[in-house]
């Protein structure tokens, strides 16, 4: 059995890479400007030909106010439980 590696394209880290993102097409550059700056409807646009749609990745999304909310709760029970161990000890 012999075994081929598969080219299925730029990851983002080729992207980032000068050296490549200077040899990219025009619309391509113009994309990954756009995505650097967080702007993922003008890139997707930007993109020539027919591609799946560009989505941001973890850390880009805001999170929601719900889990703002809960993080606190469970910090602050966090700490009434350790005061009232504190204070029993």
């Amino acid at each position: 059995m012999r075994l081929l590696r598969e080219f299925k394209g730029l990851t983002v880290a080729d992207l980032l890479r000068d050296e490549l993102a200077e040899r990219l097409p025009g619309q391509v550059r113009s994309a990954l400007s756009a995505m650097e700056k967080g702007d993922w409807r003008t890139a997707e646009q930007a993109m020539p030909g027919a591609f799946a749609p560009v989505l941001p990745g973890p850390g880009h999304a805001p999170r929601p106010q719900q889990a703002r909310v809960l993080l606190l709760a469970l910090i602050g029970a966090l700490v009434g439980v350790a005061c009232a161990v504190w204070l029993q000890s």
